[in-house]
């Protein structure tokens, strides 16, 4: 083994501990938020103590627990988001690599009509029409994303189109369909799952920020909805904002590195 090969090996793992070390504290946080049960009241303001590890907001809520289920709302609403832009993202772009050349131009126009509308605005827009729904802000946010991965795929898939073994089975009789079900797929399926980090952070940024501004769903607060209310004491109740802040930056970089290390 070369030493530059084991050089980057090395590193990749580096950035895989960090991420998953990054990804734990919101993780464990999502994973027991049905345990810590109904939010109780307790005194407004309370700093960080045993009674109440991570404080207590303006209303007397443990922040423990707020926190917790709003891990449960980006998580959800990330897994989500990145499964529905790989998804549409994946079927649209091998149809364009291999539909033909109408497919190809239909599928290509589309995604640069949707590139044209950001993602966040595209949910701001859905969630103000439709209503602000966690599984509707996760789908309008996937919507927005597939374009990326579609590019994606459908590079991959022209660059295959020539390879021995699919003018093989071309010849051999099967069509189109089976050939990049069958044969692409699999090829390209590591270059569309190294997408999935980028996507679930970006999702789980958006989800706080539609939460931030109050158009995302208010019967679960998520860590934006936490952090704008939060705004009034930004020095007298200083965790109210600095912990919901480290845990999105711990969930979006935590999820990056471990996708960038694969």
């Amino acid at each position: 083994m070369r030493p530059d090969s084991v050089i980057r090996d090395v590193e990749r793992r580096r950035i895989g501990w960090l991420g998953l070390a990054l990804l734990i504290p919101p993780l464990f946080l999502a994973l027991v938020a049905p345990a810590l049960g109904k939010l109780g009241i307790g005194p407004m303001l309370a700093p960080p103590s045993l009674s109440h590890p991570l404080g207590t907001d303006d209303l007397g809520h443990d922040m423990l627990a707020l926190l917790a289920r709003g891990a449960r709302v980006s998580f959800v609403i990330g897994g989500v988001a990145t499964a529905v832009a790989l998804l549409i993202g994946t079927v649209l772009g091998l149809c364009a690599a291999f539909g033909g050349r109408l497919v190809d131009d239909v599928v290509m126009r589309a995604a640069e009509l949707t590139v044209t509308v950001p993602p966040l605005l595209l949910a701001i827009v859905l969630v103000a029409l439709l209503g602000s729904g966690t599984l509707l802000t996760a789908a309008a946010l996937g919507f927005g994303a597939w374009p990326m991965v579609g590019r994606v795929v459908r590079a991959a898939g022209m660059g295959l189109r020539g390879q021995p073994h699919l003018l093989a089975a071309r010849a051999l009789g099967l069509s189109r369909p089976m050939i990049a079900v069958r044969h692409v797929l699999p090829a390209i399926l590591p270059i569309v799952l190294s997408l999935s980090g980028v996507l679930f952070s970006s999702a789980v940024l958006a989800e706080a920020t539609l939460s931030f501004v109050g158009l995302a769903d208010h019967t679960v607060p998520g860590w934006g909805h936490v952090m704008a209310h939060a705004g009034p004491y930004l020095r007298d109740a200083w965790w109210m904002w600095l912990f919901p802040g480290l845990l999105l930056i711990f969930a979006t970089a935590g999820v990056a590195l471990l996708a960038e290390a694969q």
